[in-house]
């Protein structure tokens, strides 16, 4: 018992972004558009890639909207715009970051933030369909 709950190995804290917090990402103008969307992925991730045709409606939900679409991965830039490209997922802003400048410790996440880089609202993991009808609604109102 003794092994089991006091010397195991502690798990990694999950971290994840606050609501009203700024965003770290001083390269990206985030005050551009009221409202910018940030995909949080990475290449080598699993659900990332499963969630693709996902991100795919989100680009075709928001291309005459005044709403901005970041992706920025832990990869160097030519990795993310090849795996972005091997998606599928063209023309959109692509950006290196380490996923603690985000406030987060996995992907996929996705950020929504205003025109003064605040963190309004957020999603972590591959999402179920009323959480994607839910990002897609809120990019849209």
């Amino acid at each position: 018992i003794v092994q089991k709950y006091f010397l195991a190995p502690k798990q990694p804290e999950r971290v994840q972004p606050t609501v009203g917090t700024k965003v770290n990402l001083p390269e990206v103008n985030l005050s551009a558009q009221p409202k910018t969307l940030i995909l949080v992925l990475q290449k080598d991730c699993r659900f990332c890639t499963e969630s693709a045709d996902f991100y795919k409606r989100i680009q075709a939900s928001t291309h005459d909207k005044n709403v901005k679409l970041v992706a920025v991965l832990p990869n160097t830039l030519e990795e993310g715009n090849a795996y972005l490209n091997k998606l599928g997922i063209a023309n959109l802003e692509v950006k290196q970051s380490p996923l603690n400048n985000l406030q987060t410790s996995g992907t996929p996440t996705l950020i929504l933030t205003n025109d003064k880089g605040e963190v309004t609202n957020f999603w972590i993991g591959k999402l179920p369909a009323d959480k994607e009808e839910e990002v897609i609604s809120q990019l849209s109102s």
